[in-house]
């Protein structure tokens, strides 16, 4: 069941790398920050290593948690946006255990992108 699972997460990030030329890596973590799943755009040059990137996920985690606190007065939270003079970062909650990392080049299209995402995660 597991690897099922790592699968199909690497087949949604596979076809969120795919939906627009704008993203250059995906990767999935569980509530701990842990990278379950990735995927990198072919030809790209990643920023950080897998540790940093963990630890980068570790801090989002705990951000959504405490967001996830304070849903009841704001709505549930759809995504949360860094800007970085190299790349922006974009994160998604799949759902109470899952997080979604996307790093993209450009934010010209991340209100239709973040609304595709959402339909891939709910099929």
């Amino acid at each position: 069941m597991l690897g099922t699972v790592h699968s199909e997460n690497e087949n949604l990030l596979k076809k969120i790398v795919e939906l627009d030329d704008s993203v250059r890596f995906g990767a999935i973590c569980n509530k701990f920050g842990e990278i379950t799943s990735k995927f990198p755009r072919d030809g790209i040059t990643l920023h950080l290593n897998e540790y940093e990137t963990s630890k980068l996920l570790r801090e989002a985690c705990s951000s959504w948690h405490y967001r996830h606190q304070l849903s009841y007065k704001l709505g549930k939270g759809k995504f949360a946006l860094a800007v970085y003079e190299k790349l922006i970062r974009l994160t998604i909650p799949i759902d109470q255990e899952n997080l979604m990392l996307l790093t993209l080049e450009n934010y010209e299209n991340i209100p239709k992108l973040v609304e595709d995402i959402h339909k891939l995660i709910e099929n």
